[in-house]
């Protein structure tokens, strides 16, 4: 174990009082800025929904605070020697919401289920091969024992396991679906048991008594989680000012932060802001199949025309800073590729206007107002492109709207957010790949994001990563803007709360003082 790691599990241990002087009960108020777009991990989803699940179910593996995977419902793991085979050792004695003890049988249930496509499970193509990875086989040679083979070694396999973007590959008890085998609830290992779900209004979660929390100090998304709070309640509130005005009246316990809402609570003695940067990518996302846009020097003059520093700074409040790729400054692959990027030069952006031929035709940048940056994004930038001859439309949208046009890829453009993905290769996966809502399907990148998955040699994959890198600057299919920072306010009768380079907010070890 290492000293960063080392360090990890001191800090973790030492936000968690000891058991029997720890307040138990109460109830947590919080907020998100959208509904859950259904209860099914994985499949209908989005960041918001994602928060939710991750206290319901657990897959095999998570993301530590460092941003590795560790294990959850796995007790350890085995690697053959050619790198293909993960053999998974289960917990033992581990409880689902409804009672029954999770076996291998479960495990498997559940990766066939997600692996149907009539479930429509958001990361079934990352292991049908069609990315450079395929599962051959998952066995249960015991009721504690679960074996996946792979085609080919993979570095990003474990990392893929616990994306939450994929409900962190959730382990679910068969009663999740109705007899027919349609989706009913979930029914899974987490520590909080969804007990109501009111569309609009809120969700309530409620602590789960047969919890089986692991021994190990709690990292992230792995480690002991234990439960003092009996609900948490999710209110939605996509109005950024009836929020602060809600935390402000005492009536939410926690809420994140836009940016102009940081500045004005912070001075608040009632409240404690932390903050966080993390792998939440901004950026304006460029079609280039489209006519106008298929042309690389219409995009890079997209890019060229904005500048993209100032946009970080006037949006974030001074939040976060310029980045010229979706990879964080802390990743351990961040280098001088990823920090590189098509300067600002309106121009330059003419002049290439001119070369491509350019006459006018109408490009739609959409936005939506739920989420106040990508709308403040979308104002600056449509006046940044308008100045260099672009005839640059904002189209505002609901966000749910917007998300089902980026899922399906009928948009121009979009100023988008995308939720963190705390792997080296998820970051780039976001935009890499033939699918609908992929918007970089370059061949060329394409082959070297297979390739990166393809090893498990460091420095070979760094070679890759930096590849992927230049080619993103010199082909632009998209503008980066900032990664997103995560702040939250912090009632001071809330303890144990802590933001973390998921964005995503936990409350295990989370318990309410008197």
């Amino acid at each position: 174990m290492n000293r960063l790691m080392l360090l990890a599990a001191a800090a973790a241990l030492m936000a968690v009082p000891a058991a029997a002087e720890t307040p138990r009960g109460g109830t947590i108020s919080t907020v998100l800025s959208a509904d859950i777009r259904s209860t099914n991990p994985g499949v209908d989803r989005d960041g918001a929904t994602d928060i939710v699940h991750q206290h319901i179910v657990e897959g095999l593996v998570g993301f530590r605070e460092d941003l590795e995977v560790g294990p959850m419902l796995a007790d350890r793991w085995d690697l053959s020697d050619d790198g293909r085979t993960y053999t998974f050792h289960l917990r033992r004695g581990v409880k689902f919401q409804n009672g029954a003890t999770m076996t291998s049988a479960e495990v498997k249930w559940s990766w066939d289920r997600l692996m149907d496509p009539a479930t429509k499970w958001r990361c079934r193509d990352v292991y049908t091969g069609d990315n450079g990875l395929k599962v051959e086989s998952v066995t249960a040679p015991d009721a504690d024992t679960v074996v996946y083979v792979l085609d080919r070694p993979s570095a990003g396999f474990l990392y893929n396991l616990a994306r939450m973007d994929c409900g962190g590959t959730p382990v679910l008890h068969p009663s999740s679906v109705k007899p027919d085998g349609s989706w009913d609830k979930p029914v899974g290992t987490g520590p909080f048991i969804l007990s109501d779900w009111r569309p609009g209004q809120y969700i309530e979660l409620t602590r789960f008594d047969g919890y089986t929390p692991r021994d190990d100090a709690m990292s992230g998304y792995i480690g002991r989680k234990e439960v003092f709070v009996d609900k948490v309640r999710f209110n939605i509130m996509p109005d950024s000012a009836a929020k602060l005005t809600a935390l402000q009246a005492g009536a939410l316990d926690t809420a994140p932060l836009e940016s102009q809402d940081r500045i004005q609570i912070q001075d608040n003695p009632a409240f404690a802001v932390q903050s966080s940067i993390t792998p939440g990518w901004e950026a304006m996302i460029l079609q280039s199949e489209d006519p106008v846009l298929q042309d690389k020097r219409v995009r890079q003059a997209i890019v060229m025309a904005l500048d993209r520093a100032a946009i970080a700074e006037a949006v974030t409040f001074g939040g976060s800073k310029f980045q010229a790729t979706p990879v964080p400054d802390f990743s351990p692959y961040h280098s001088q590729a990823q920090t590189d990027a098509l300067p600002y030069d309106p121009e330059k952006a003419k002049a290439l206007l001119a070369e491509a031929g350019y006459k006018g035709q109408r490009i739609v940048l959409t936005a939506n107002k739920r989420y106040a940056e990508m709308y403040d994004c979308g104002v600056l930038m449509q006046d940044m492109l308008r100045s260099v001859g672009l005839n640059v439309e904002l189209e505002v949208l609901e966000w749910t709207a917007q998300l089902d046009a980026y899922q399906t890829g009928k948009f121009q453009t979009q100023s988008f957010s995308y939720s963190p993905r705390l792997d080296p290769l998820g970051q780039w996966e976001r935009i890499i790949g033939p699918q609908p809502r992929k918007i970089w399907k370059d061949p060329r990148a394409i082959d070297l994001l297979a390739q990166a998955n393809a090893t498990t040699d460091r420095a070979q994959m760094q070679s890759v990563l930096d590849q992927i890198g230049r080619l993103f600057t010199e082909e632009a299919p998209a503008a980066s803007l900032y990664l997103h920072a995560s702040d939250y306010a912090v009632a001071k009768r809330i303890q144990g709360f802590k933001v973390w380079p998921a964005d995503a907010p936990r409350y295990w070890n989370v318990w309410v003082t008197k």
